[in-house]
Protein backbone atom coordinates (compact mmCIF):
# COMPACT_ATOMS: atom_id res chain seq x y z
CA UNK A 1 0.00 0.00 0.00
CA UNK A 2 1.57 3.45 -0.77
CA UNK A 3 0.85 6.06 1.82
CA UNK A 4 0.96 9.27 1.78
CA UNK A 5 1.75 12.64 3.07
CA UNK A 6 -1.71 13.34 4.95
CA UNK A 7 -1.31 9.75 6.10
CA UNK A 8 1.56 9.93 7.80
CA UNK A 9 0.81 12.97 9.46
CA UNK A 10 -2.36 11.43 10.66
CA UNK A 11 -0.18 8.81 11.64
CA UNK A 12 1.37 10.84 14.15
CA UNK A 13 -2.04 12.01 15.70
CA UNK A 14 -4.02 8.70 15.75
CA UNK A 15 -1.20 5.93 16.09
CA UNK A 16 -2.25 2.58 14.22
CA UNK A 17 -1.48 0.34 16.44
CA UNK A 18 -4.00 1.56 19.24
CA UNK A 19 -5.99 4.04 17.09
CA UNK A 20 -6.33 6.32 20.22
CA UNK A 21 -4.39 9.78 20.88
CA UNK A 22 -3.72 12.17 23.76
CA UNK A 23 -4.11 15.87 22.40
CA UNK A 24 -2.76 18.68 24.44
CA UNK A 25 -4.52 21.98 23.57
CA UNK A 26 -2.74 24.83 24.93
CA UNK A 27 -4.50 27.62 22.72
CA UNK A 28 -6.21 29.47 24.75
CA UNK A 29 -4.23 32.62 25.67
CA UNK A 30 -5.55 34.01 22.78
CA UNK A 31 -8.53 33.86 23.85
CA UNK A 32 -8.39 33.91 27.73
CA UNK A 33 -4.85 36.18 27.55
CA UNK A 34 -1.97 34.67 29.74
CA UNK A 35 -3.87 32.19 32.12
CA UNK A 36 -2.12 30.59 34.74
CA UNK A 37 0.28 27.33 33.72
CA UNK A 38 0.68 28.84 30.43
CA UNK A 39 2.01 32.31 32.07
CA UNK A 40 5.70 31.31 30.45
CA UNK A 41 4.63 29.54 27.80
CA UNK A 42 9.18 29.16 27.46
CA UNK A 43 9.20 27.93 30.88
CA UNK A 44 5.82 26.14 30.43
CA UNK A 45 6.49 24.38 27.25
CA UNK A 46 9.60 21.81 27.92
CA UNK A 47 7.00 20.62 31.13
CA UNK A 48 4.23 19.81 29.32
CA UNK A 49 6.35 18.17 26.29
CA UNK A 50 7.98 16.00 28.34
CA UNK A 51 4.66 14.52 29.66
CA UNK A 52 4.74 13.19 26.66
CA UNK A 53 1.15 13.47 25.24
CA UNK A 54 0.36 12.25 21.20
CA UNK A 55 0.26 15.91 19.87
CA UNK A 56 0.26 19.46 20.75
CA UNK A 57 -2.22 21.76 19.51
CA UNK A 58 -1.24 25.73 19.34
CA UNK A 59 -0.98 29.01 17.46
CA UNK A 60 1.80 29.33 14.78
CA UNK A 61 3.67 31.65 17.78
CA UNK A 62 3.45 28.95 19.99
CA UNK A 63 4.55 26.19 17.55
CA UNK A 64 7.80 28.66 16.69
CA UNK A 65 8.56 27.95 19.78
CA UNK A 66 8.82 24.21 20.38
CA UNK A 67 12.40 23.00 21.04
CA UNK A 68 13.37 21.01 17.79
CA UNK A 69 14.38 17.84 20.14
CA UNK A 70 10.74 17.76 21.60
CA UNK A 71 8.74 18.43 18.39
CA UNK A 72 10.80 15.62 16.83
CA UNK A 73 8.79 12.97 18.81
CA UNK A 74 5.52 15.47 19.52
CA UNK A 75 3.31 15.86 17.02
CA UNK A 76 2.26 19.84 16.21
CA UNK A 77 -0.99 20.73 15.50
CA UNK A 78 -1.33 24.16 14.18
CA UNK A 79 -4.56 26.00 15.31
CA UNK A 80 -6.06 28.34 12.63
CA UNK A 81 -9.14 29.98 14.79
CA UNK A 82 -8.85 33.62 16.67
CA UNK A 83 -11.01 35.10 18.88
CA UNK A 84 -10.84 36.98 22.19
CA UNK A 85 -12.96 37.36 25.02
CA UNK A 86 -12.19 41.01 25.02
CA UNK A 87 -14.99 41.12 22.40
CA UNK A 88 -17.36 39.67 25.09
CA UNK A 89 -17.93 36.99 21.78
CA UNK A 90 -14.72 35.17 22.21
CA UNK A 91 -16.74 31.99 20.94
CA UNK A 92 -16.55 33.47 17.45
CA UNK A 93 -13.44 32.70 15.81
CA UNK A 94 -11.92 33.92 12.27
CA UNK A 95 -8.61 32.93 10.11
CA UNK A 96 -5.44 33.57 12.08
CA UNK A 97 -3.14 31.74 9.62
CA UNK A 98 -3.20 29.18 6.72
CA UNK A 99 -2.47 26.14 5.42
CA UNK A 100 0.55 26.85 4.01
CA UNK A 101 1.84 28.30 7.14
CA UNK A 102 1.34 25.32 8.92
CA UNK A 103 3.45 23.34 6.59
CA UNK A 104 5.99 25.89 6.44
CA UNK A 105 6.11 25.23 10.35
CA UNK A 106 6.34 21.63 10.25
CA UNK A 107 3.16 20.57 11.46
CA UNK A 108 1.50 17.35 11.16
CA UNK A 109 -2.07 18.82 11.07
CA UNK A 110 -4.07 21.98 11.59
CA UNK A 111 -7.15 22.71 14.19
CA UNK A 112 -10.46 24.73 13.54
CA UNK A 113 -13.20 26.04 15.61
CA UNK A 114 -16.73 25.79 14.70
CA UNK A 115 -19.04 27.19 17.22
CA UNK A 116 -22.52 25.97 16.24
CA UNK A 117 -25.73 28.09 16.98
CA UNK A 118 -24.15 31.50 17.00
CA UNK A 119 -25.09 33.91 14.00
CA UNK A 120 -21.70 33.79 12.49
CA UNK A 121 -22.26 29.65 12.41
CA UNK A 122 -22.47 29.97 8.39
CA UNK A 123 -19.13 31.90 8.57
CA UNK A 124 -17.31 29.47 10.32
CA UNK A 125 -18.78 26.53 8.40
CA UNK A 126 -17.35 28.09 5.39
CA UNK A 127 -14.22 28.52 6.78
CA UNK A 128 -13.84 24.94 7.95
CA UNK A 129 -14.85 23.38 4.71
CA UNK A 130 -12.31 26.12 2.99
CA UNK A 131 -9.28 24.65 5.11
CA UNK A 132 -10.16 21.13 4.85
CA UNK A 133 -9.95 21.99 0.71
CA UNK A 134 -6.62 23.23 1.40
CA UNK A 135 -5.59 20.68 3.09
CA UNK A 136 -6.52 17.75 0.47
CA UNK A 137 -4.22 20.29 -1.43
CA UNK A 138 -0.94 19.75 1.04
CA UNK A 139 -1.98 16.53 2.53
CA UNK A 140 -2.46 17.85 5.74
CA UNK A 141 -5.26 16.61 8.18
CA UNK A 142 -7.37 18.59 9.95
CA UNK A 143 -9.21 18.46 13.57
CA UNK A 144 -12.51 19.92 13.91
CA UNK A 145 -13.35 21.85 17.38
CA UNK A 146 -16.91 21.76 17.75
CA UNK A 147 -18.91 23.48 20.29
CA UNK A 148 -22.58 24.31 20.34
CA UNK A 149 -23.29 27.88 21.77
CA UNK A 150 -25.27 29.10 24.77
CA UNK A 151 -26.01 24.45 25.25
CA UNK A 152 -25.32 22.63 28.61
CA UNK A 153 -24.07 19.63 26.61
CA UNK A 154 -25.38 17.30 29.51
CA UNK A 155 -28.57 18.83 28.53
CA UNK A 156 -28.96 18.66 25.01
CA UNK A 157 -26.71 16.19 23.89
CA UNK A 158 -28.22 15.63 20.66
CA UNK A 159 -26.98 18.73 19.43
CA UNK A 160 -23.59 17.72 20.49
CA UNK A 161 -23.86 15.10 17.96
CA UNK A 162 -25.59 16.87 15.37
CA UNK A 163 -22.49 19.50 15.21
CA UNK A 164 -19.89 16.23 15.71
CA UNK A 165 -21.38 14.95 12.47
CA UNK A 166 -21.80 18.41 10.39
CA UNK A 167 -17.92 18.46 11.25
CA UNK A 168 -17.34 14.64 9.73
CA UNK A 169 -19.66 15.56 6.77
CA UNK A 170 -17.07 18.23 5.82
CA UNK A 171 -14.32 16.35 5.87
CA UNK A 172 -12.39 16.67 9.29
CA UNK A 173 -10.05 13.89 9.90
CA UNK A 174 -10.66 13.73 13.63
CA UNK A 175 -13.69 16.02 15.95
CA UNK A 176 -13.26 17.39 19.26
CA UNK A 177 -16.94 17.58 21.48
CA UNK A 178 -17.78 18.07 25.15
CA UNK A 179 -18.11 15.71 27.37
CA UNK A 180 -22.13 15.09 27.60
CA UNK A 181 -22.43 13.71 30.99
CA UNK A 182 -23.09 9.87 30.40
CA UNK A 183 -21.65 7.00 28.21
CA UNK A 184 -24.80 6.29 26.85
CA UNK A 185 -25.35 9.85 25.69
CA UNK A 186 -21.80 10.10 24.59
CA UNK A 187 -21.77 6.77 22.41
CA UNK A 188 -24.85 8.21 20.21
CA UNK A 189 -22.25 11.17 19.61
CA UNK A 190 -19.63 8.71 18.55
CA UNK A 191 -22.25 6.58 16.75
CA UNK A 192 -23.04 9.29 14.49
CA UNK A 193 -19.82 10.90 13.88
CA UNK A 194 -17.93 8.48 11.48
CA UNK A 195 -15.01 10.95 11.79
CA UNK A 196 -13.01 9.59 15.26
CA UNK A 197 -14.29 11.22 18.13
CA UNK A 198 -12.23 12.91 21.02
CA UNK A 199 -13.56 14.44 24.39
CA UNK A 200 -12.58 17.76 25.26
CA UNK A 201 -12.05 18.49 29.20
CA UNK A 202 -13.29 22.05 29.45
CA UNK A 203 -12.70 23.93 32.39
CA UNK A 204 -10.91 22.82 35.41
CA UNK A 205 -12.60 20.80 37.11
CA UNK A 206 -12.95 20.52 41.24
CA UNK A 207 -12.17 17.35 41.61
CA UNK A 208 -9.03 16.16 39.37
CA UNK A 209 -9.81 11.90 39.67
CA UNK A 210 -13.20 13.26 37.99
CA UNK A 211 -11.37 13.84 34.37
CA UNK A 212 -9.59 10.29 33.83
CA UNK A 213 -13.30 8.53 35.56
CA UNK A 214 -14.81 11.04 32.63
CA UNK A 215 -12.00 9.68 30.09
CA UNK A 216 -12.51 5.93 30.92
CA UNK A 217 -16.07 6.36 30.62
CA UNK A 218 -15.70 7.83 27.01
CA UNK A 219 -13.66 5.08 25.92
CA UNK A 220 -15.76 2.52 26.95
CA UNK A 221 -17.91 3.66 24.30
CA UNK A 222 -15.89 3.79 21.40
CA UNK A 223 -13.80 7.50 21.83
CA UNK A 224 -10.45 7.85 20.16
CA UNK A 225 -9.27 9.81 23.01
CA UNK A 226 -8.98 13.21 24.39
CA UNK A 227 -7.98 16.97 23.77
CA UNK A 228 -7.66 17.79 27.48
CA UNK A 229 -5.59 21.56 28.18
CA UNK A 230 -6.79 23.13 31.29
CA UNK A 231 -6.95 20.29 33.48
CA UNK A 232 -3.24 19.32 32.51
CA UNK A 233 -1.70 22.38 32.38
CA UNK A 234 -3.34 24.13 35.37
CA UNK A 235 -2.52 20.54 37.43
CA UNK A 236 -0.12 20.86 40.17
CA UNK A 237 2.09 18.08 38.53
CA UNK A 238 1.12 18.22 34.56
CA UNK A 239 3.25 15.51 33.63
CA UNK A 240 1.43 13.23 36.58
CA UNK A 241 -1.86 14.31 34.98
CA UNK A 242 -0.59 13.28 31.21
CA UNK A 243 0.62 10.12 32.81
CA UNK A 244 -2.76 9.14 34.17
CA UNK A 245 -4.66 10.38 31.30
CA UNK A 246 -1.96 8.19 28.53
CA UNK A 247 -2.97 4.88 31.00
CA UNK A 248 -6.89 5.91 30.68
CA UNK A 249 -6.81 6.59 27.10
CA UNK A 250 -4.63 3.46 26.18
CA UNK A 251 -5.94 0.64 28.69
CA UNK A 252 -6.08 -2.27 26.67
CA UNK A 253 -4.59 -0.80 23.49
CA UNK A 254 -1.28 -2.41 24.33
CA UNK A 255 0.06 1.11 23.42
CA UNK A 256 1.15 3.12 25.64
CA UNK A 257 2.65 6.75 24.04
Amino acid sequence: MVVNGRERRLQRLLPTRSGRTVLLPIDQPVTLGPIRGLTDIDQALPVLLEGAPTAVIAHRGVIRRVPVELSERIGLVMHLSVGTSLSGRGHVKVPSSTVVEAVRLGADAVSVQVTFGAPEELTMLTELARVVDACAEWGMPVLAMTYVHGVDPTAEPAKVAHAARVAAELGSDIVKVPWTGTPDSFEEVVTGCFAPVVVAGGEQADQWEAVPSMVKDAMSVGAAGTCVGRNIFQHHDPGQALAQLRAAVHDGSGEHR
